[in-house]
């Protein structure tokens, strides 16, 4: 008889652990970000974060990030063998937190285009659900485009079940440090991990707070300029509660990191 420890595999386990969907940790990133900054209703903000969270030091500050992201686990060749389970577009509706006086990062929602992408998110305890991010991306040696930097603009947009959901543009001003790139997107990241019960009226199996361990941080090229962001209405999202009250710019930036796996810092279970 097959034991539960027979199994393999992080996430699905399986008897050969071949078709899990998740591999497992530790998870390696490296990030291109296109992030568009405003100032929404902080009592907005602040009805998305459960106590003990408390709002930010930037109670109203909000981020919509257009990334492309590329992520390896423990089976390196899949760059070789399956590129395509390599790489995915998302883009994230970040807002600021506070945890025991600390400032962090907290996702309100996630749009992603792959499975391993939103089956690991849910794991992490991101809040993804599928979807399409767009955003411009220039090759050099096309002698139509022009490099990436000051003078130049990029265009991104989110949609999923068929509406369009964000609307964004960055137009480039200057090269900063990459230290100088907004301080939501480096303070540390602290996630709600909720799986329900499927007892009727029972409590969550999973009800937590997680913040994210990682080590090995890469910084690639920051610029920042004008932004412009659209929030478009839908029936099936929620995204337009924290509406733009002002622009305050975009921010463009590489990274990279490796997750090692997270801390509870809190549980209502």
């Amino acid at each position: 008889m097959t034991k539960i420890s027979d199994l393999k595999g992080f996430s699905y386990p399986s008897p050969e652990g071949i078709s899990n969907v998740v591999g497992n940790l530790p998870w390696h990133f490296g990030t291109e970000h296109m992030c568009i900054a405003y100032r929404s209703d902080p009592a907005a903000v602040a009805s998305y974060l459960p106590e003990p969270l408390e709002p930010s030091s930037e109670p109203d500050l909000v981020i919509v990030d257009f990334g492309k992201w590329y992520s390896l686990w423990d089976q390196p060749e899949q760059a070789i063998i399956n590129p395509e389970r390599t790489w995915y577009q998302e883009t994230v509706h970040w807002i600021g937190c506070r945890y025991q006086g600390q400032d962090a990062r907290f996702c309100v929602q996630t749009w992603v285009n792959k499975d391993f992408s939103l089956v690991r998110g849910m794991i992490m305890g991101f809040n993804k659900r599928f979807g399409e991010t767009y955003k411009s991306t220039y090759q050099s040696q096309n002698p139509a485009m022009p490099a990436l930097g000051p003078g130049t603009s990029m265009g991104a947009y989110t949609a999923s079940h068929g509406e369009r959901l964000f609307e964004g543009r960055l137009d480039i001003e200057r090269a900063i440090p990459y230290d100088d790139i907004p301080a939501l997107m480096r303070w540390p990241q602290i996630n709600l991990r909720y799986f329900p019960s499927m007892d009727p009226g029972g409590k969550p199996a999973v009800c937590e707070l997680l913040q994210i361990e990682a080590t090995d941080f890469r910084k690639g090229v920051a610029f920042e300029g004008k932004g412009h962001l659209k929030l478009l209405p839908s029936v099936l999202e929620e995204h337009t509660n924290l509406e733009v009250r002002e622009v305050l710019g975009g921010t463009y930036f590489e990274n990279g990191c490796t997750i090692t796996g997270g801390k509870v810092l809190h549980s209502w279970v």
